[in-house]
């Protein structure tokens, strides 16, 4: 069965030994969308940073075909292959997608939903907006998110943005940071 979906949570397992939550699938996905992984989604910003309503969908029609789980916890919705469909999964993605896959999660594999919720939102407004400076990027993630991330942590997203080949001009203004 083909469904780079389902593909993808199970990498997330098995790169991570962790099963994804449904926010943190939703903001991986876009990370790879951002890396040019072309996997169809359309993205809007809502509470939790980009959503795609067209993924949440997919993911709830998995869960009833029955090929991937959902274990509802306290803390999220975790997702795991069914067992017994994970040796029919595969992906129609190239050999170079499913490489960025596997770098992509490698790479964000110790961050949390937030952080992945922070970076996302901060790709986004970059691209949404008319923002070029590190400045007005951090003005926009903190008009989208209010105070729930500082100064640090937005940098943090910031200093991530050449790997997805995003070059911000120079702060205009390094007093507002």
């Amino acid at each position: 069965m083909v469904n780079n979906v389902a593909y993808i949570v199970d990498q997330i397992y098995t790169i991570t030994g962790n099963s994804p939550v449904k926010k943190a699938l939703q903001k991986t996905i876009y990370l790879l969308e951002q890396k040019g992984v072309d996997l169809g989604f359309k993205y809007i910003l809502h509470f939790y940073g980009p959503y795609c309503a067209e993924l949440d969908q997919e993911t709830a029609e998995l869960n009833a075909e029955g090929i991937i789980h959902f274990d509802y916890g306290r803390f999220g919705h975790r997702m795991t292959v069914n067992k017994e469909c994970e040796e029919s999964i595969m992906s129609d993605l190239s050999d170079s997608e499913q490489n960025t896959i596997h770098e992509v999660i490698e790479r964000y594999r110790d961050k949390t939903p937030s952080d992945l919720e922070l970076l996302t939102t901060a790709i986004y407004a970059y691209k949404h907006t008319n923002s070029e400076t590190v400045d007005e990027i951090v003005y926009n993630v903190k008009e989208i998110k209010g105070q729930k991330y500082n100064d640090r942590e937005i940098r943090w997203a910031l200093n991530e943005f050449p790997y997805f080949n995003i070059a911000l001009s120079a702060s205009l203004d390094k007093a507002t940071v």
